[in-house]
């Protein structure tokens, strides 16, 4: 006979078991999940370690990304772990240094931007993280590093190292003045292992035109004596005398140097060169607002940032379009790192000054620009980058509101 109302003994255990399964998978997912997030953590936290080492600290995850916010806190509690495996403790409410994490993403993935704020110096390293597998892919090739040297009410235009009489001194180039410091055995901030600098000698500039509304200017070291300051329409020249600086200023509109051999002719009405360059590469060149020589593997060529924006590399007396230079701003400076191919670009940002501005490392690669730092957060309007006398870091001037002042900051790369 039939029992009509139960299901068979092996079917009942069949069903007990399906839901003990999946009780039990269900319990696993948010291991399993985090589980997947331990390389890209582990990594992360070990670029952070090498450019803040050890110590106390405060810890601030953001998610700017696609990760549902219930992810966050696993990721978190990885990175707490794997920080203080290196010797960085997460929780130091009291502490001077500030790693703040920024979860976010591009069109190709994920990407965890590290910030390592220690007083007026910020480094920043990044990771790029497959939102898809997890996996990290691999971090950038060097980090920026910005020291803040001096802050002034007047515009700043340059500001240069030279050595005059054995004695280093900071030039500062303004529109109306050229201005000397020398340095402070204080540092400028307690713990920094930079020096501050104390006013020593300034000189007013005459000139005989009136100056444009948008100022430039710009310092190169001299041969025969300590430097030459250009600005629209007035030449400067800084002569020793003995310990002393004694500047001799005079119209003039001699091409600036745009190199090592050109030099670019400067439209004083205006705020950029004409592209017309000496003795010239025997082609015809629109404005161009930079210009700088950048090794390149047959030689020296140069890279211009032209007033309509596109950013071209003269090579072997060839003009070639460089790509990937969209977001690139009007600013930038070649420099002599050692990561990498041994040479990137520091550009400024073209986002609006308004919501602060960013400082990236690039390298030419053929005919392509290619990120190797992650953008360096600015706060105010990034209004100049020129090259160190060395070559080997940039001199940045940034000017910030409320109240308004003027930022003269030494940015170098660190290899990764």
């Amino acid at each position: 006979m039939k029992s009509a109302g139960y299901n068979p003994p092996q079917r009942m255990m069949d069903k007990c078991s399906s839901w003990v399964v999946m009780a039990a998978w269900v319990c696993l997912v948010p291991t399993a999940h985090a589980a997947n997030w331990e390389r890209p953590a582990a990594d992360l936290a070990k670029q952070i370690a090498a450019i803040a080492g050890p110590g106390p600290a405060r810890l601030v995850v953001r998610n700017n990304s696609s990760l549902v916010s219930g992810e966050v806190p696993a990721i978190r509690r990885l990175l707490e772990r794997d920080l203080r495996g290196f010797g960085v403790i997460a929780g130091g409410g009291d502490s001077a240094t500030l790693i703040r994490i920024t979860l976010s993403e591009n069109l190709h993935g994920g990407l965890w931007v590290a910030e390592v704020v220690e007083g007026t110096e910020t480094r920043v390293t990044m990771l790029p993280v497959g939102l898809g597998t997890t996996a990290a892919t691999g971090g950038p090739s060097l980090t920026l590093r910005r020291n803040l040297m001096i802050t002034e009410t007047e515009p700043v235009l340059d500001a240069q190292m030279f050595s005059v009489g054995g004695v280093e001194r900071l030039v500062v180039l303004e529109p109306e003045r050229i201005v000397t410091y020398v340095r402070n055995a204080a540092p400028l901030v307690a713990g920094s292992e930079y020096a501050s600098w104390i006013e020593d000698q300034h000189f007013g500039i005459g000139h005989g035109r009136p100056f444009p509304r948008d100022m430039r200017g710009e310092l190169v070291a001299a041969g025969d004596h300590s430097f030459d300051a250009y600005i629209p329409g007035v030449l400067c020249s800084g002569t020793n005398t003995g310990a002393q600086i004694a500047p001799a200023c005079a119209d003039s509109d001699d091409p600036w140097p745009s190199g090592a051999t050109q030099r670019g002719f400067y439209n004083a009405l205006r705020d950029y060169f004409t592209g017309v360059l000496a003795p010239g590469f025997g082609m015809e060149l629109a404005p161009f607002y930079s210009a700088s020589d950048i090794p390149r593997p047959t030689g020296t060529g140069m890279l211009m940032g032209g007033v309509d924006g596109k950013v071209t590399l003269i090579e072997n007396r060839v003009l070639k379009p460089v790509s990937g230079a969209n977001d690139w701003g009007s600013d930038f400076a070649v420099i002599r790192s050692g990561c990498g191919s041994g040479a990137q670009v520091v550009v400024s940002g073209s986002g609006a000054a308004a919501v602060g501005d960013s400082l990236r490392a690039y390298e030419i690669a053929g005919r392509e620009a290619i990120a190797l730092s992650a953008p360096l957060a600015v706060e105010g309007a990034v209004t100049a980058i020129h090259a160190a006398n060395d070559g080997t870091s940039a001199t940045v001037i940034v000017r910030r509101d409320g109240p308004l002042r003027y930022e003269v900051w030494n940015v170098s790369a660190f290899c990764n």
